[in-house]
């Protein structure tokens, strides 16, 4: 087995080959298998993903991680896929502990995870044993599950007689104080569009100021007018927009977004959600009542507590984990 340092070294080299190799082909066959994952956005998932492996950067975020396991677990992965390679994080969280993956990819996102699995150990043959593919969960000693709020309630019961982290839906909520210029919203609707917002990490609702005049944020997403040319974007805008219509909801538009009022933090997809607050109080009150559901809360330079700055929503930081819960600790106290 790989002690911690070749595992680091297996993941900066994994960077080298990835930089270097022709990957129309692989984001062409991403598309394919899912209609949202445009080479534009899978591109812009492995760069960030990519980025995680700077030595510096991994040695300090393995700093606890003992030199050899020897005796690595098998943890099992339930893997998301609503975006590209949204699971890569815990494949590689499980890979620098130690310990053993055995996954479960998406349908929707397999052929980015795979791909980069087998480029891994195409440059460090010994990491094959760290990785199986696998449709069930059979013989595991721990679960890492991520799905929808329903179905976590599921993977708790099943797995309750091993160590779990579960995870369940969340969403994200931008808070506006109004003075916000274009250039600002522009990195806002970064937050909101990217991978069509279909990640936890996207802005799927925005507080604002009373009587706040919209025209600024519609001027900023005209940046990403462009998604509306996806068939499975615009069938959405259209099924949606519809169905207000025939309802008789009061919605804002222009071609790619539509802005309703609604206390939800979820929207569906081309539909952001708005509420107003009388006063910031107010919308700490709007946030407070989000938190169990609220994987980040962005605001005007992070200046709220708790919030990071607007454009910083899908660029997570390797210590940065989904739901707020350290991963890598979870699989540390395995041992």
């Amino acid at each position: 087995m790989l002690n911690t340092q070749q595992r680091i070294n297996a993941l900066v080299d994994l960077t080298t080959l990835i930089k270097e190799v022709d990957k129309d082909q692989i984001f062409e066959l991403a598309k394919n298998k899912n209609g949202f994952f445009i080479p534009e956005f899978s591109g812009l998932a492995l760069s960030n993903v990519l980025d995680w492996n700077d030595k510096r950067t991994l040695q300090d975020w393995a700093k606890d991680v003992p030199e050899e396991n020897l005796k690595p677990k098998k943890v099992g992965l339930i893997l998301a896929g609503n975006i590209p390679l949204v699971g890569w994080h815990d494949l590689l969280t499980v890979f620098i502990s130690g310990n053993i993956a055995v996954y479960k990819p998406s349908t929707n996102d397999e052929v980015l995870i795979d791909w980069l699995v087998k480029n891994l150990i195409s440059v460090c043959p010994e990491a094959k044993d760290y990785f199986i593919k696998s449709e069930n969960m059979k013989g595991i000693d721990a679960i890492i599950a991520t799905g929808s709020s329903s179905s976590a309630l599921h993977f708790h019961y099943y797995f309750k007689q091993i160590p779990r982290l579960i995870r369940g839906s969340k969403s994200s909520l931008g808070l506006l104080y109004g003075f916000e210029n274009q250039a600002e919203l522009e990195l806002l609707a970064d937050d909101i569009f990217l991978y069509f917002g279909l990640g936890c990490r996207n802005v799927s609702k925005i507080l604002v100021p009373e009587d706040y005049d919209f025209d600024t944020l519609f001027k900023a997403t005209e940046k990403y007018k462009s998604l509306i040319d996806n068939h499975k974007f615009q069938n959405n805008a259209i099924y949606h927009q519809s169905i207000f219509l025939m309802n008789g909801d009061t919605f804002l538009h222009n071609d790619i977004l539509m802005i309703r009022p609604n206390d939800s933090l979820y929207s569906p997809i081309s539909v952001l959600n708005y509420q107003e607050y009388k006063n910031l109080e107010h919308a700490k009150e709007i946030i407070e009542s989000h938190k169990p559901d609220l994987q980040c809360l962005l605001s005007h330079k992070g200046q709220l507590m708790g919030s990071i700055p607007f454009g910083s929503a899908q660029k997570p930081d390797i210590e940065q984990y989904a739901d707020g819960v350290n991963t890598l600790e979870f699989l540390l106290s395995l041992a």
